[in-house]
């Protein structure tokens, strides 16, 4: 018998974030600010901006896959010298 996976909200939410630098943000970097506003707008209304602030934290923390830079502007709100994610381009 298989055992079914269940998602955390983290899990969503990290798909969320994944899908933005991948797609429409790929080769820009965004802050953390600019991407709890981008993800909650991609999500179920169900989802508490405190729960997308605290998973964001996370994804800094651990960024795996996705590029981490200490300090960058935002391609969204151009806040300079910030912490931002990204994907490079191909």
């Amino acid at each position: 018998m298989m055992s079914a996976r269940v998602f955390t909200i983290g899990d969503f939410i990290r798909r969320v974030v994944d899908g933005l630098l991948r797609g429409g943000c790929r080769g820009s970097f965004l802050c953390s600010r600019c991407l709890v506003k981008l993800a909650k707008n991609h999500l179920d209304k169900s989802y508490t901006t405190r729960e997308v602030t605290e998973v964001m934290e996370d994804i800094f923390g651990e960024a795996g896959p996705i590029m981490r830079v200490v300090t960058a502007s935002c391609a969204v709100c151009a806040r300079k010298a910030i912490p931002c994610l990204g994907v490079p381009s191909a």
